[in-house]
């Protein structure tokens, strides 16, 4: 090998992270040589002026796509790279004397790294925040033109078709003519059968069972909390965010980012994803300036503990064990932050709402997603996010016949797709302006994120290690699917690598620089961060099962990755399970929602225990479903528990719809409404404190009180499921029969005093509830109830309305119902809303009313009480301080 190629490959292996770089308020030193230019650049532009950074592109690349078109450069500052900066092919010089190169893949490939060198990259916060601002208001104001061009001749054809047909039908319009008073008592009258128009003129419709219901709640914020989920309609969701955010902007910001929260909300990101989408069509500085609080860790994972002499708070952390001190441990948390408040410094902005130990409303891949999204012109408010994200291969036999099965053939087409691709990205950051503003913004975010994790590993320091972030494990991998999207990669290797001649052989080779930076950045950042991080993938991939620490793979990972424990690890894995039923281990399980658990407990909950006279694959089976019996059983305790943690739930009980209807739908994770409102029924059941709590009411056709869950139930999660499911059910939805048939009932027969009656019940169900006959038929069935218990001598408990079908909107209450509420979705974040000492809301906040009560001794006293209705319920939702700083700029 030559000297100077040998000391080249030396330099490689050896690389070091430079010190040019300050992760925290700028990128990169403006003193150094090779950014003289740059800084002069910079010198010479106002903060104004920002957003006239040039962008160099390859010539090939610019000569491909801008053919047809004018100068992009006179007007977008884009300048073609000279020909000496794209050299394709160019690799590192290897040995001598034609002796064989071996290369690392990395820079001996043909996928495409070669994104344009774009100045923002290097600006500072402040400035880089002036230069997105100012280049979407400028691409905004050219679109804001045009469309006003277009509404105006619009609004002027309309106007002119609305005078021809007032004066063609003035003279004949009479107006109705007026009904006798007989007549329209009649149609007032319950006995009047109404049409779909008359039901709608009251806000009204018929549910699939043909009860009566709303179509609104008459607010459209709460229509927007309700709605918002993963399978509502793209109009609809457009309607929804456009008259919310008309409404109250923030709120419906804060609405948006509790669709997405894993702790705290519905924990739907496609439902969040759709509407990001539509921030980004109309609020995309809003969208940007708030993406980082996706990923800080703003949210306590625990109530938080008064401090004593004896145990000051923040001193220990007793639910996370440390293997040694070169690991920092997620035992209970799949993909969060955990960051060390108290060292954060206060003058850090980003820093300043991160709280000790905490975790983020949604993770690192949330932020490459949205980059995918807008890369592939999916991020709309009608997008389709799943189609990415959830890619199968057609196994159809028309498929397979137009499946190119000749190797060479199928590679060229790959490789044809990822130069398209690759075109693709490059021309959205000359053209697009917000594409180019999300991508440089989404790289930024990664590139500060791993060199403050990577400085925090090379200290080595137990309480340091703590505080690194996951967002090494979600970085994109070089060629994997966030990485051949959006090549996003090549921009957070140059962050971090900003000086070609440290790294490179060729500093004047662009191309060959970027592919060098990528691999420095895998060596010295992301390889050793998801090392320290345990990331159990490394061990599956190399085939190191012997290796993994079960105690700290992520519930979501150990959900999707035990089939294969079983079958690659079976003795260590099943060894380390039992040590989880007998307590001596954890198994992280808090973030898997009620309806994943529930649908694992239904798919063995029939296989026997006893198998002595059977076969081998059904003794093997048998097996491993009891395995996983206490898998899931050791999950549902860990969510039980941090619920739990997160406060208290009293006097509660749920209603769980176990109807046919609620069987039929299947959602994406193979899981069905029923799955979910058995899940959530038992969660409550778990954590409602006593005397209340251990049991839950099941209806269909006949309700049923069933006994299941709570400290005293020692049965484990699938028994108590399969009991949960020995209830009789049909395909009737007959709600008010759990109100008039067992709980007022036996409240009279029992001479239940008020106080003593249940004050709070969680209603789980798709909402499709039974008609009515007799004279009742045009009535809800919230009002049916509402009147029995006022005759029973009763206050009604509050109802929480909990949709647990996606597609359905209708509302069983309006928000002039009170003592009501209405909830979405199929997590049990929300369910912390409904806690005391929650973090939602202090004391004294929400409003009270007066009401006059009659005491035993005829006197009437003035009783003060929360006013509770829907609009209330939202309010509190997004009251938490973790979303407290939020901001609507555009």
């Amino acid at each position: 090998m030559a000297m100077g190629s040998h000391k080249r490959w030396m330099r490689l292996s050896r690389l070091k992270c430079p010190n040019t770089f300050d992760g925290r308020k700028n990128f990169g030193s403006f003193d150094q040589p090779w950014l003289k230019n740059l800084r002069t650049r910079q010198q010479g532009a106002s903060t104004r002026d920002t957003a006239s950074v040039r962008v160099f592109v390859p010539p090939e690349l610019y000569n491909s796509h801008h053919a047809d078109r004018a100068p992009l450069h006179q007007s977008h500052h884009v300048h073609p790279l000279p020909a000496h900066f794209c050299s394709a092919n160019m690799a590192a010089e290897g040995p001598a004397d034609g002796a064989p190169t071996q290369q690392h893949s990395i820079l001996n490939t043909s996928f495409p790294v070669l994104l344009p060198f774009d100045e923002s990259l290097f600006l500072s916060d402040a400035e880089f925040q002036a230069f997105v601002q100012k280049s979407l208001s400028d691409a905004r104001s050219s679109q804001l033109h045009e469309l006003k061009h277009e509404l105006d001749e619009i609004e002027e054809a309309s106007a002119a078709s609305a005078g021809m047909k007032r004066r063609a039908s003035g003279d004949s319009d009479a107006g109705p003519a007026k009904k006798a008073l007989f007549v329209a008592g009649l149609e007032k009258h319950v006995a009047h059968r109404r049409t779909e128009d008359d039901l709608a003129a009251e806000n009204k419709t018929l549910t699939e069972n043909a009860d009566v219901t709303n179509i609104s709640s008459k607010n459209v914020l709460v229509d927007l909390f309700y709605d918002l989920g993963e399978s509502t309609e793209s109009d609809r969701l457009k309607t929804l965010l456009n008259n919310a955010w008309k409404e109250d902007s923030l709120m419906t910001l804060k609405i948006i980012f509790n669709a997405r929260s894993i702790h705290l909300g519905k924990a739907n990101k496609i439902a969040a994803y759709k509407a990001f989408g539509w921030l980004a069509e109309n609020h995309p500085n809003t969208l940007l300036t708030n993406l980082s609080w996706l990923v800080r860790p703003v949210i306590e994972k625990k109530k938080a503990q008064k401090a004593t002499a004896d145990k000051p708070v923040g001193k220990e952390r007793p639910d996370v064990k440390m293997s040694n001190a070169k690991e920092p441990s997620k035992t209970d948390e799949d993909e969060f932050d955990m960051i060390d408040a108290d060292e954060a410094a206060p003058s850090d902005p980003a820093k300043a709402h991160d709280v000790r130990f905490g975790v983020s409303h949604g993770y690192w891949k949330d932020l490459l997603n949205l980059v995918v999204f807008s890369a592939n012109d999916q991020l709309k408010f009608d997008g389709d996010p799943s189609s990415l994200l959830c890619q199968q291969q057609d196994k159809s036999k028309a498929a397979k016949r137009q499946r190119v099965w000749d190797p060479q053939e199928a590679k060229d087409l790959r490789k044809k797709k990822k130069a398209e691709q690759h075109a693709k990205v490059v021309e959205k950051l000359q053209n697009d302006a917000f594409y180019r503003a999300l991508h440089l913004t989404v790289a930024r975010l990664f590139a500060v994120q791993l060199k403050e994790d990577g400085e925090l590993l090379k200290l080595g320091k137990k309480s340091d290690l703590r505080n690194i972030s996951l967002a090494a494990k979600w970085s994109p991998t070089f060629g994997e699917f966030h990485d051949k999207h959006t090549f996003i990669l090549s921009s957070i290797a140059e962050i971090l690598y900003p000086n070609a001649a440290e790294i490179s052989p060729d500093a004047g080779d662009r191309e060959l620089y970027l592919r060098h930076a990528r691999e420095a950045c895998r060596m010295n950042y992301v390889s050793p961060l998801r090392k320290a991080l345990s990331v159990v993938e490394r061990e599956i991939t190399a085939q190191k099962f012997s290796d993994i620490n079960y105690e700290r793979v992520p519930s979501v990972a150990m959900d999707r990755y035990s089939p294969l424990f079983l079958r690659k690890d079976f003795e260590h894995f099943s060894e380390y399970v039992k040590k989880v039923a007998s307590g001596s281990a954890k198994i992280s399980g808090a973030t898997l929602l009620p309806s994943t658990l529930v649908s694992k407990a239904r798919e063995i909950a029939d296989l026997p225990n006893d198998v002595t006279k059977a076969s081998f694959a059904k003794i093997k089976a048998s097996v491993e479903a009891q395995v996983t019996r206490q898998v899931i059983d050791g999950q549902w305790k860990t969510l039980v528990q941090r619920v739990k943690d997160s406060g208290a739930l009293g006097s509660s009980i749920a209603v769980c719809d176990v109807s046919g209807s609620m069987g039929g739908q299947r959602f994406r994770d193979k899981t069905c409404p029923m799955d979910s409102s058995i899940g959530l029924s038992l969660l409550v059941s778990e954590v409602t404190a006593p005397p209340f709590g251990g049991g839950f009411i099941t209806f269909s056709e006949t309700p049923t009180y069933v006994s299941v869950g709570g400290p005293g139930d020692q049965r484990g999660f699938a028994e108590k499921v399969k009991y949960a499911l020995t209830s009789d059910w049909g395909y009737n939805t007959n709600f008010t029969a759990v109100f008039e048939d067992v709980v007022l009932p036996m409240a009279q027969k029992n001479n239940i005093k008020q106080e003593d009656m249940v004050q709070q019940v969680f209603v789980f169900s798709d909402m499709q509830f039974d008609e009515a006959g007799g004279s009742s038929r045009w009535t809800s069935s919230f009002e049916r109830i509402k009147a029995k218990y006022a005759a029973a001598g009763y206050e009604m408990p509050r109802l929480i309305f909990w949709n647990l079908a996606g597609t359905k909107t209708d509302k069983p209450v309006t928000n002039e119902d009170e003592n009501t509420a209405l909830v979405s979705g199929y997590s049990q974040g929300m369910l912390k809303v409904f806690l005391d000492g929650g973090g939602f809301e202090e004391e004294g906040e929400e409003e009270l009313v007066e009401e006059a009560v009659k005491g035993e001794d005829g006197i009437v006293q003035i009783k003060k009480k929360k006013k509770i209705d829907p609009m209330t319920l939202v309010k509190k939702a997004v009251s938490h301080k973790a979303y407290e700083m939020l901001e609507v700029v555009d």
